[in-house]
């Protein structure tokens, strides 16, 4: 009989990073554990009822239990705490009638539920930080440090860290940083696990060989932490030297907003969204990606899932220093470029660089070798496979 495990998550499985983050590695880990999976869904996502019926359809197909509660936002203290006592019962109760053996929690506020009905029913639990997410509070100006409610969550983060039985984090990057900041916690209980991707739906179109006509980025642009203004100047160099590529941004953001943050009259842009199952097919007319974040404490623990994405398709990317792995990742495979900063001439040092780069016959090949190596969610099962038998068995 399978070992039954719990896996708590704050993100929708409607949501997309809910099926890339969440259900991609389920759906691999149910063939060895029977899991119930618990998330919070947002009503406008509950309304589509044909998407959540496919969903609960391959939940069901791969074996996964999934129960669903209702997200709540708003006061968003009070709804907060409601859904946190709402999932606690769950939680308890779940261990308690099905003899459940590990309690798996993404992020941080599922995780204080499973340490503390971890707890009470004496299960052991994974602490699935994602990133350092007290410091992307504070950076985004969510959050005063020192002040009352910093020293509480602190405090909670502290305890999750030291009475994990294991801990993932995405990136190497942080681990130090996180040492240094908690010299009791021992290392050797640590994961580092990217944002994996489904490399089967990541394909190179050697048909797409000579229809490199994008350059850009995918994702978010307006999310505070995409570097708006260096993005655009990048791209303003570089296409002096790719006249005959479309600058393009492929974002579920605001069309209306993303082109009036663009605005310019050196560049006619082309932004759009497109649907999960296109993606690939886009990714491939890219020449190459530009990936520049705010760098800092608060960015050493991210792992941007658009970089595996490009990398993928044989797309090289062009990206900031001090954003998660990113920079010795690229540098480690030679697969972009990595920039320091961004006076004039570091840009134009880097535009250089990416000339010189893109006439290496083997680049392709590099690019999708590194997604393979590092960014597989074959990779990331494996490695979550390895946690589950250690805590499940040897504890």
């Amino acid at each position: 009989m399978k070992p039954k495990t719990l896996y708590l998550s704050y993100t929708g499985l409607l949501e997309p990073l809910g099926r890339s983050q969440v259900l991609a590695y389920l759906s691999r880990l149910s063939s060895q554990y029977s899991i119930t999976l618990i998330t919070f869904e947002k009503e406008a996502d509950l309304l589509n009822k044909n998407e959540l019926d496919l969903l609960k359809k391959e939940c069901l197909e791969n074996g996964l239990n999934w129960k669903i509660l209702k997200y709540h936002k708003n006061p968003l203290i009070i709804s907060t705490l409601y859904d946190f006592l709402v999932l606690f019962v769950a939680t308890c109760a779940e261990c308690f009638k099905n003899n459940i053996k590990l309690i798996h929690s993404r992020s941080y506020i599922t995780s204080t539920v499973g340490w503390l009905a971890g707890k009470i029913t004496r299960t052991p639990f994974i602490f699935d930080m994602r990133a350092l997410w007290l410091n992307e509070l504070i950076d985004a100006g969510k959050l005063k440090y020192g002040s009352l409610p910093y020293q509480i969550l602190r405090f909670i983060e502290k305890k999750l860290l030291s009475n994990a039985d294991a801990v993932v984090s995405l990136t190497e990057a942080a681990l130090p940083y996180i040492k240094e900041n908690n010299p009791k916690i021992e290392l050797s209980k640590f994961v580092v696990i990217p944002t994996c991707v489904d490399l089967s739906r990541f394909q190179i179109d050697s048909d797409k060989l000579n229809e490199k006509v994008r350059i850009g980025t995918i994702g978010s642009v307006l999310s505070g932490w995409f570097l708006a203004k260096e993005f655009q100047i990048f791209i303003e160099e570089a296409y002096k030297y790719f006249p005959e590529t479309i600058p393009t941004i492929i974002t579920k953001d605001d069309a209306r907003n993303v082109y009036k943050c663009f605005k310019s009259k050196n560049l006619e842009w082309s932004i759009f969204s497109v649907e999960p199952i296109d993606i690939s097919i886009q990714l491939n007319k890219f020449l190459f990606g530009v990936l520049f974040f705010t760098p800092g404490d608060s960015k050493i623990g991210s792992a941007p899932t658009r970089m595996a994405e490009f990398l993928a398709c044989g797309v090289p990317v062009i990206a900031n220093r001090g954003v998660g792995d990113m920079g010795s990742i690229i540098e480690k495979y030679n697969i972009g470029v990595v920039i320091d900063d961004f006076s004039e001439n570091s840009i134009k040092n880097a535009v250089a660089m990416l000339i010189k780069l893109l006439s290496d016959p083997d680049l392709q090949s590099r690019c999708r070798l590194c997604a393979e190596n590092e960014f597989s969610v074959e990779n990331g099962t494996k490695l979550y496979k390895k946690i589950y038998s250690e805590l499940i068995y040897e504890l």
